[in-house]
């Protein structure tokens, strides 16, 4: 019906009626009771592994060692979760920060690269040894209490929330150094829109967004948002419906030519759906 490669999915939120009227999966999002899961398992074909553990932000790639096992840890009892619904076949996950400076985040505030490589590395072992994929997300550039009025270039990044794989260029480098044939990425495009905004020029925007599928072979699964290119609301990761968003045709049509399973990430209602995969069947 839309032309992808592969059968789209949506949240579960759609409701089961909705989901198999119209040929759809699912995804669990982050936070996802194991209840729902185990509700919708029979359509459910990817998981996304948590984020957060009582309001501090896990770091597969902490210095702090203890909090950084902890975190591992965390990845891997997720993986155990997923791996008990046969038609789950990829764990999303999302690469730790780089500085995450929070009054929650009282351990695990510095990451290191290194150790998040050797990290994922431990933790896509142990995914392929349940059978699974594993897909790293492209993060957000954090914008957080930034006024809209603030230019991009007079914005001071050191001491602001950073996580890795936020560009285009780590995010691809994290998968090609963690070098394991069942650990690929996950491609976020509202995520895309939060880190060209890092640049004032919209025509660098366009460019920054388009580089985030300039390695097609490298992406595994999508989680499809539209978002706004020119303006401020595109600093914020806005979820906004296929087609309603400024983010480029040309990128839309490079999401929907993937050999990668896709996931629109979010759900408003069933009307607006049918809206977003006339858009996809039409681009």
């Amino acid at each position: 019906m839309t032309g992808t490669k592969h059968p789209l999915g949506v949240r579960m939120e759609a409701g089961r009626d909705a989901l198999e009227r119209l040929g759809l999966t699912c995804e669990s999002k982050i936070d996802q009771s194991i209840d729902d899961m185990r509700r919708m398992s029979d359509l459910m074909t990817s998981a996304h592994a948590p984020t957060m553990k009582a309001g501090a932000r896990l770091n597969v790639g902490a210095t702090d060692e203890g909090f950084r096992q902890e975190s591992i840890q965390e990845m891997l009892t997720f993986i155990d979760t997923a791996a008990q619904f046969s038609r789950v076949k990829k764990v999303n996950m999302h690469p730790g920060p780089r500085q995450w400076p929070d009054e929650l985040q009282t351990a695990g505030r510095y990451g290191d690269y290194g150790l998040q490589i050797d990290a994922i590395r431990q933790i896509g072992d142990y995914a392929a040894a349940k059978g699974l994929e594993l897909v790293l997300e492209n993060n957000n550039a954090n914008f957080a209490d930034v006024p809209d009025d603030l230019p991009t270039e007079e914005i001071d990044w050191s001491e602001r929330k950073q996580s890795f794989g936020a560009s285009p260029e780590e995010w691809m480098q994290i998968s090609l150094d963690v070098d394991r044939p069942n650990v690929g990425l996950c491609l976020d495009s509202s995520h895309t829109s939060t880190y060209a905004h890092t640049f004032t020029d919209p025509k660098r925007r366009e460019e920054v967004v388009m580089a985030f599928v300039s390695r097609p072979e490298l992406i595994k699964h999508v989680h499809w948002n539209d978002n706004y290119l020119y303006d401020t609301r595109g600093r914020t990761d806005s979820h906004a419906l296929l087609g309603k968003g400024t983010l480029p045709l040309d990128l839309h049509r490079a999401i929907k030519s993937l050999d990668a399973t896709i996931v629109i990430e979010h759900f408003y209602s069933v009307e607006e759906l049918e809206e977003e995969l006339e858009f996809i069947g039409g681009l």
